[in-house]
C-alpha cells in the first residue's frame, strides 16, 4: 500500500469520526455511555436483581470466602472422578430451593432416572430440566436458559458438564474453544441475571500436591475467565470415607483465596454437609 493511499485512508478515517461525533452528541439507546452515579442510581433501583444468594454451607457464605453467590457469576467446580461433584450441585439445589429459588438443570452425565436417586430420602425440590437434551448446542443452551427465566424465572443454572457443550474431537485448538464458550457463558450470566454453575474435568492426579485451579483439565480460560473456582475431592482415610474438603480456589468478587471447608455425607438425608467447625469444618 503505497504513502498516498494510507494517506487518504487516515484523511477518511478523521471525517468519519468527525460525522459520529455530531451523530451521537444525542444518543439515547440501551448501550449509551452513562457516569457511574447514574449506573449506581439503576442498580439501587433495582436491589432484588443484585441480591445475593445463600449456599446454606457456612464456609462458602462467610465474608471471608465468596459471601454467597451473586446473579451474573459463572462459578466452575471440578474435581477428581467419584469425588462428588453432581452430589455437591445437587446438595445447592436442595439448599437453594428452600429458600424459594429455582434452578434449571443441564444433567448431560446422568439420566433423568439417575439424577433422581440422591434425593430419595428429601423432598424433591422444585427445579427445571429439558425434555430433551441437545449436546454440542450451546445457542440451544442459551434459548432454554432464557424459556426458564421468562417462564419460571429461575435463578440458578448447573451445566454437567463442560464437555457436553462442544465437541472435542473437532475442535483445532480446544482450549481457545473452551475460551469462547466461557465468554459466551458469562455473557449469558449476565444478560440473564442468573448464577452458573459449571462442572468441568480434572487432570489426573496422584495428589502429591494439593490440587488448584491449574488442575482445570484442557484450557487455562476456565480460571481465567471464571468468577469463582471451587475443587472438591474426597478424604482418603478409611475412618472417614464420606469426608470431603472443598476448596474456593479464587472468588473474584470477594477476593478470596484458597480457602477450604470439610465436607461429609448426612445419612439421613444423602446431602452433603459442612463439618462443624470443631470438627474441621472451616480449614
Amino acid at each position: 500500500m503505497n504513502t498516498k493511499r494510507k494517506s487518504d485512508m487516515t484523511k477518511n478515517d478523521q471525517e468519519s469520526f468527525k460525522l459520529k461525533l455530531v451523530k451521537f452528541r444525542n444518543y439515547q439507546g440501551e448501550d449509551q455511555i452513562l457516569t457511574y452515579a447514574e449506573i449506581e442510581d439503576e442498580i439501587s433501583q433495582h436491589k432484588d436483581r443484585y441480591k445475593i444468594l445463600l449456599t446454606y454451607f457456612p464456609g462458602l457464605d462467610h465474608v471471608d470466602s465468596m459471601s454467597g453467590v451473586e446473579p451474573g457469576e459463572l462459578i466452575v467446580i471440578s474435581g477428581p472422578r467419584k469425588s462428588g461433584k453432581t452430589l455437591l450441585a445437587q446438595t445447592l439445589t436442595q439448599n437453594f430451593w428452600r429458600q424459594g429459588i429455582h434452578s434449571l438443570w443441564f444433567s448431560y452425565e446422568l439420566t433423568y432416572r439417575q439424577f433422581g436417586y440422591s434425593f430419595k430420602k428429601v423432598e424433591t425440590p422444585v427445579m427445571l430440566m429439558p425434555k430433551k437434551l441437545k449436546a454440542y448446542a450451546l445457542e440451544w443452551v442459551e434459548d432454554r436458559i432464557a424459556e426458564a427465566v421468562a417462564k419460571h424465572g429461575i435463578q440458578i443454572v448447573f451445566i454437567d458438564h463442560l464437555h457436553f457443550l462442544f465437541d472435542i474431537a473437532q475442535a483445532r485448538k480446544p482450549d481457545i474453544q473452551i475460551g469462547q464458550i466461557m465468554r459466551y457463558l458469562k455473557r449469558i450470566a449476565i444478560d440473564g441475571n442468573v448464577v452458573i454453575f459449571l462442572m468441568c474435568h480434572f487432570k489426573k492426579s496422584g495428589f502429591d500436591k494439593e490440587p488448584d485451579d491449574s488442575s482445570f483439565r484442557d484450557s487455562s480460560f476456565i480460571a481465567q475467565e471464571s468468577d469463582v473456582g471451587l475443587i472438591l475431592w474426597r478424604v482418603r482415610k478409611k475412618t472417614t470415607p464420606n469426608d470431603a474438603v472443598l476448596k474456593v480456589c479464587y472468588s473474584r468478587r470477594t477476593g478470596a483465596f484458597e480457602r477450604k471447608i470439610s465436607l461429609c455425607k448426612d445419612f439421613l438425608t444423602g446431602m452433603l454437609v459442612e463439618k462443624p467447625k470443631e470438627e474441621g469444618g472451616m480449614i
